[in-house]
């Protein structure tokens, strides 16, 4: 996996998911198919990604940062600073340094900048998380683009 830095998100970022994001810049809907459940995510292009919002006592972030601000509520209500995931325990600090690559009915896929920028699942809901891809290179070989 090739890193480049984004003048953009001032950040080093996979190059396949900044060929990805230069070669869709208004987005995408994409299909994908996580454990026998069909999945299709909006993935951001670069102004919804920067587009920033507030969350009411939290504070404000853009879309591509916006787990900083759900991390925040569940360590206020977690005894513990971890989420579960089937592949362990995840501390919620680094599920707050996530890179928000897309939504679908509330929940975010993104990008895990400590675990070499794997693709995982953050639930709303439950506040759980789940791995879906080692990388974004893998990950664009199980998506249907709609």
């Amino acid at each position: 996996m090739r890193l480049e830095f984004s003048e953009t998100f001032q950040q080093e970022l996979p190059s396949k998911y900044l060929k990805f994001l230069n070669d869709h810049p208004n987005g995408i809907d994409i299909e994908h198919n996580e454990y026998d459940d069909t999945r299709y995510w909006n993935m951001m292009g670069k102004t919804e990604l920067l587009k920033r919002w507030t969350m009411n006592g939290v504070g404000e972030a853009a879309n591509y940062e916006c787990l900083k601000l759900y991390t925040h509520i569940e360590g206020e209500n977690l005894d513990e600073l971890y989420i579960d995931s089937a592949f362990g325990r995840v501390e919620l600090k680094r599920v707050a340094k996530g890179f928000v690559i897309g939504h679908e009915n509330g929940d975010y896929l993104y990008l895990d900048p400590e675990s070499n920028f794997s693709v995982w699942i953050y639930y709303h809901d439950g506040g759980d998380i789940t791995k879906i891809s080692e990388s974004f290179d893998l990950f664009l070989k199980t998506i249907n683009i709609l």
